[in-house]
């Protein structure tokens, strides 16, 4: 490591202070962080310290000169360890705020797509970080894992549209059920007319690909959209571009047809930031690079992630045991069994809607079911990727 590991250990847990979803530190993190950072930052940023600061607070905490606080404040900008807003608390003055750790930096340090050598090796670092979870005994693993609150929920591509049923089948009373942020639509339809909006590189896809392990979905690596500040900070920084909404709900269609699926969530999860919005970042994740989904896949750590919806078999008779929905769900919870129609394990659903998109015949729908799903370490012989 070139970093002092005590130092680098105070910034990030100093870096988890300001975060609504702090990560555990250990040394093999510690080991992956280290080539993001020069040692000269390290010790800029803990002499910075947390909260909003305007520039001028920031020149008087540091003793060194305006010009080189200057280049040092650009540089972590630019990596994602800082972060740049209007703050409602200071009268919409522009403030500076340390980055919180995962979710936070990790992705902003590769949104923009440059595939520097320090990124590199951070990628390289990363990958051995996840693999090295194997290590640990499963039920260890998903005691700790199942404890932790998921960063994430799934947004399916539309609400569940009404049917039609046959004369004399029961009815169930309505439910007056609102999700604002469980769809992509739901997310979109509350944005202001002219509001920001971003697309990105992945932070996943683009950390598998710098490990020389492109993705398998063949999903394009601009696939990230953020939403409001948020977006304006990633525009600000060159580390997205500006699209439109028709734009990004073009992108989420296409990215749906290859197997993606909608996380949604905070990519600015600090506690001094108030966001505009529930939601400020839409991710279109698959079973290959997704940092949830890919590590599951993989065997590494187990599944965790709020859904709102279960998928369900609407008309079984009408299933043609085709296996489309069966290659499609991103966590293998559907098979075609040995009669030749699908049959979906309730206790892995992950409400992506996949299924339900695909399905040439309809016989899938949607049901509101707020859940947080655990799926425990898959064995070596359950991976989906070796």
């Amino acid at each position: 490591m070139r970093n002092d590991k005590d130092k680098l250990f105070e910034l990030v847990n100093l870096m988890n202070e300001q975060s609504e979803t702090p990560t555990m530190v250990t040394d093999d993190l510690l080991y992956v962080i280290d080539p993001a950072l020069e040692p000269e930052e390290v010790d800029f940023l803990l002499k910075m310290g947390g909260g909003n600061l305007a520039r001028q607070q920031i020149h008087a905490k540091v003793d060194l000169p305006e010009a080189t606080i200057d280049d040092l404040l650009e540089r972590l900008l630019d990596k994602g360890h800082v972060v740049e807003f209007e703050s409602d608390s200071t009268g919409g003055e522009r403030v500076l705020h340390l980055m919180s750790l995962l979710p936070g930096w990790f992705e902003l340090y590769l949104m923009r797509g440059a595939e520097t050598p320090d990124r590199v090796e951070f990628s390289k670092r990363l990958s051995g970080y996840f693999s090295a979870a194997r290590e640990i005994p499963s039920e260890v693993l998903n005691a700790v894992m199942q404890d932790t609150a998921p960063h994430r929920s799934m947004a399916v591509a539309n609400p569940p549209e009404a049917r039609s049923i046959s004369i004399g089948d029961a009815v169930e009373p309505p439910v007056s059920v609102v999700y604002p942020a469980h769809s992509v639509l739901g997310v979109f339809e509350q944005l202001d007319d002219d509001e920001i909006i971003t697309v990105g590189h992945c932070f996943c896809r683009q950390q598998r690909k710098m490990d020389d392990d492109p993705c398998r979905l063949d999903l394009g690596d601009e696939s990230c959209i953020a939403l409001g500040p948020a977006a304006e900070h990633l525009i600000k920084r060159g580390s997205a571009r500006r699209i439109s909404k028709a734009e990004a709900l073009d992108l989420i269609e296409e990215v749906e047809r290859k197997g993606a699926v909608h996380q949604v969530g905070r990519i600015v999860p600090l506690k001094d930031f108030k966001p505009k919005y529930e939601v400020d970042i839409v991710c279109n994740c698959c079973w290959d690079c997704c940092g949830v989904f890919g590590n599951y896949s993989r065997g590494n750590i187990p599944f965790v992630l709020k859904s709102y919806y279960l998928a369900e078999m609407s008309d079984v008779d009408a299933c043609n045991g085709c296996g489309i929905c069966e290659d499609y769900c991103p966590v293998r919870a559907i098979i075609v069994n040995e009669d030749g129609t699908a049959e979906i394990a309730a206790e892995m659903c992950c409400g992506c809607g996949l299924c339900v998109l695909h399905c040439p015949e309809e016989s899938v729908h949607l049901r509101p079911s707020e859940r947080d799903v655990f799926l425990p370490v898959l064995d070596e012989s359950q991976r989906r990727i070796a």
